[in-house]
């Protein structure tokens, strides 16, 4: 038989584990993206700059030596035109700078070789192709390529200036690089900070759920349990009834209700006192509860009274076999210290639906037989009907 339930009252949403779970989890998730959106960013700007400053510095050197060579070029003076261009190449910003005619041949070219070291000139021949567009600014992993005319009046030639990252960019690169990683490590701690907060918040509520739980254990077996023997009381007793009754009259089943009162209980209680009388009634309970089937309901009303609910049985004989097993067992002597406790049973029995078909009519059809049994002579059973067994079949 399914217990009643002792149902605690409703929780608000902050009182539910799973909500603090999860806005717990969304805040640290929503701390550490944003930390890691704001260090990709600044990475974004920081790059961004950091090309823009490289492309007005290409820009302002480029310009300025189209402008110095266009003399140059007139009067065809390659050695001041030469002169010019390893000028330009003592920035060490600068790695290199050539420059070409119209038609991509080349006339001069300077490049140094390694950082610290002077520029040389190239002396290769080669021809380059001029962009399409002027001017154009290429990006070849840290260095930065502009082409740009040469020629204010007239297109005379193409300069070329190759440029790498000054200390300033590469300070700016390695502050990204720190920002990112302090970013990654400030996420990874965060996480796991909130990991751990998430365990032990956990642990508190499953204790608190514990508390909760143990509470309603103690709150429905105070409800729905007699407080000396541990059996079913009088509430839940009625629950049961209910419910079997039902069950029987949705299936067609039978249904048997015993009532049960101790014979000679009260002079056990006045010549041994409370506490024998006590430890007999444990031991009557233990001793119907284990003679009576798993489905079956073994009650303590109060006093010496008890109720046996017994559903679903094929024949009458199978009550009738129940009881003898527990009069004899009752009937034995109990133990108390070096005393010999004794009581018998008078169990007055009625059946669904032969004697009634409410719950209420049958406790009170059953109570009417358990004081004809006591009348019979006691420490026996008898069925609502005179004292003697229906035909039953």
């Amino acid at each position: 038989m399914k217990n009643p339930e002792c149902r605690p009252p409703r929780r608000s949403g902050f009182d539910s584990p799973q909500l603090f779970y999860t806005g717990l989890l969304s805040t640290g998730v929503v701390i550490v993206l944003f930390t890691l959106l704001g260090a990709f960013w600044f990475e974004r700007q920081s790059h961004v700059l950091r090309r823009e400053g490289q492309q007005r510095a290409a820009s302002l050197l480029a310009e300025g030596l189209a402008h110095a060579v266009e003399n140059d070029l007139i009067t065809r003076d390659f050695a001041a035109l030469e002169a010019r261009l390893i000028q330009t190449t003592s920035d060490e910003q600068v790695v290199s700078v050539l420059l070409a005619d119209n038609q991509g041949q080349l006339l001069s070219h300077v490049r140094r070789r390694s950082a610290g070291e002077p520029a040389e000139p190239q002396f290769r021949p080669m021809s380059v192709s001029p962009p399409p567009r002027t001017p154009l600014f290429e990006l070849e992993g840290e260095q930065l390529r502009l082409w740009i005319r040469v020629g204010s009046v007239m297109p005379m030639g193409w300069l070329r200036i190759e440029l790498k990252a000054t200390q300033s960019d590469a300070a700016l690169r390695q502050l990204q690089h720190q920002l990112l990683m302090l970013s990654l490590v400030s996420g990874l701690v965060l996480i796991t900070v909130l990991v751990l907060v998430l365990r032990k918040t956990h642990d508190l509520f499953q204790q608190r759920e514990a508390g909760l739980l143990k509470t309603q254990q103690v709150l429905e077996r105070v409800a729905y349990h007699d407080g000396l023997t541990r059996l079913p009381n009088r509430h839940l007793l009625m629950d049961r009834l209910r419910q079997s009754l039902a069950s029987a009259q949705r299936h067609g089943h039978r249904l048997a209700l015993c009532f049960i009162d101790l014979d000679g209980f009260k002079p056990v209680n006045d010549q041994h006192g409370h506490e024998a009388g006590d430890h007999l009634l444990i031991e009557i309970a233990r001793l119907l509860s284990n003679g009576v089937r798993q489905v079956d309901t073994v009650a303590r009303l109060g006093g010496d009274e008890f109720v046996l609910l017994l559903p679903d049985f094929d024949h009458v004989t199978q009550i009738e076999e129940i009881l003898d097993r527990l009069l004899q067992a009752v009937s034995q002597p109990v133990a108390y210290g070096s005393e010999r406790l004794q009581v018998g049973m008078s169990i007055g029995i009625a059946l669904y639906p032969d004697h009634a078909d409410s719950g209420e009519k049958l406790i009170e059809r059953a109570d009417q037989a358990m004081y004809l049994a006591k009348r019979s002579g006691k420490n026996r059973w008898m069925f609502h009907e005179d004292c003697a067994s229906p035909a039953l079949s």
